[in-house]
């Protein structure tokens, strides 16, 4: 039967080893200081090191992968090793600490995905709403200006109440985009939402939360005027979180890329009126995003184009069989995403022509304007075999 233990830890010695596999625990720290060693050092505390009240674990558990990083007690420490199917009712009788751990995996998550885009610094950290008029601008010159109305509506609104900066200039632009505007009123039931619909953008002060019953999300942002996409979501996984957990304006700017069935949960439901199913599934949900973005960080330092895609739509098949519980046999794979954004989520802002029709001619793949698929997964693994450790993962290796 499934307990929870209690153990203490000499400073030095390790909790978890990089690579280990996980037994289904996550962990919180009682007392003390834990230590991390990653290849991938970001400048965040969360990434350094754990303190009491701290919690580590959930990415692995969840996902059924191998520990990303190794973890030691940097000071005589106490650790709780929970088991992760208790996670909905364990944390569901806890809500601060639940909120806690939400806030520090999220926080992860935005760490991650900030450096990704090569924006992990304060100024990408300190966002305000002040930003959506510069945004609206950039909108309107990408000749999008239905994202651009619903940008400018969002800062008008707020800037009306918090003396925003830029609220003359922005009441003056909406004019040539208002009649673009279109309310989208996503209810706590199913709510058809049409494709290239923006439903809130980087800078949006709102803190409500969305689940996808159907249809994608790409979550996506600015970076020195180009679109970066920082993730592309289907069925079953939520977005928006990330703004109510940590009180802090959009990181990135969710769009519909094809017609999709939208859910809005408020805020105040995210722990205290959901069911320990739902509670859990929010945990997974976060935990996937976690280990999909930390793969993601090793596809970019692979120095082939052509090896970073395949290794990129490698990962989305391990993504999508964690999602369906599948066990990966050798069948097709359908995503949602055309080749630019494929290329701009691997991190490939310019592409040789030679490379992309290499790509475009592989004989396993089936490139349409909005979707690609992979017809056999184990050829996939072929052409990624040198950069794939024996647990699936992608790993950091040069020829």
């Amino acid at each position: 039967m499934a307990e929870i233990r209690i153990k203490d830890y000499q400073a030095g010695s390790a909790v978890v080893i990089q690579n280990a596999p996980n037994p289904g625990i996550f962990y919180i720290v009682r007392k003390g200081v834990l230590s991390i060693e990653t290849e991938h050092r970001l400048n965040d505390k969360v990434l350094s090191r754990f303190e009491e009240g701290d919690s580590f674990g959930l990415v692995s558990a969840l996902t059924g992968h191998h520990f990303l990083v190794t973890i030691y007690a940097e000071t005589p420490a106490q650790v709780a090793e929970i088991p992760v199917t208790m996670i909905g009712s364990y944390l569901k009788s806890q809500p601060d600490l639940a909120r806690k751990i939400l806030r520090l995996y999220s926080r992860e998550l935005r760490t991650i995905q900030l450096h990704l885009s090569k924006l992990d610094n304060s100024d990408a950290r300190n966002l305000t709403p002040d930003i959506l008029y510069a945004r609206a601008q950039q909108y309107i010159e990408w000749q999008k200006p239905h994202y651009a109305a619903r940008t400018l509506r969002a800062y008008i609104d707020w800037a009306e109440k918090n003396n925003g900066v830029f609220l003359e200039a922005a009441r003056a632009l909406w004019p040539s985009v208002a009649t673009l505007y279109e309310d989208i009123p996503i209810a706590a039931r199913a709510s058809q939402v049409k494709a290239d619909t923006m439903i809130f953008s980087e800078g949006d002060p709102g803190r409500e939360i969305y689940v996808i019953l159907s249809g994608a999300v790409k979550i996506m942002r600015i970076v020195q005027g180009e679109e970066f996409i920082i993730d592309v979501l289907g069925p079953g996984e939520l977005f928006g979180e990330m703004a109510f957990i940590e009180n802090a304006p959009r990181m990135g700017s969710a769009i519909t890329t094809q017609e999709s069935q939208l859910v809005r949960i408020l805020p105040e439901q995210l722990i205290d009126n959901v069911a320990e199913s739902v509670l859990q599934k929010i945990f997974e949900n976060l935990a996937r995003r976690i280990w999909f973005s930390h793969q993601r960080l090793i596809i970019f330092k692979i120095g082939e184009p052509l090896v970073r895609l395949h290794a990129y739509l490698y990962n989305l098949i391990r993504h999508q069989n964690l999602q369906a519980s599948r066990k990966g046999a050798d069948q097709s794979y359908e995503f949602p995403i055309t080749f630019d954004e494929l290329r701009i989520l691997c991190g490939i802002l310019r592409i040789k022509e030679d490379t992309q029709a290499r790509f475009l001619s592989d004989s396993n793949l089936i490139v349409g304007e909005k979707t690609i698929t992979v017809k056999s997964r184990k050829k996939l693994e072929d052409q990624i075999a040198y950069y794939r450790a024996k647990s699936g993962q992608i790993i950091s290796a040069t020829k």
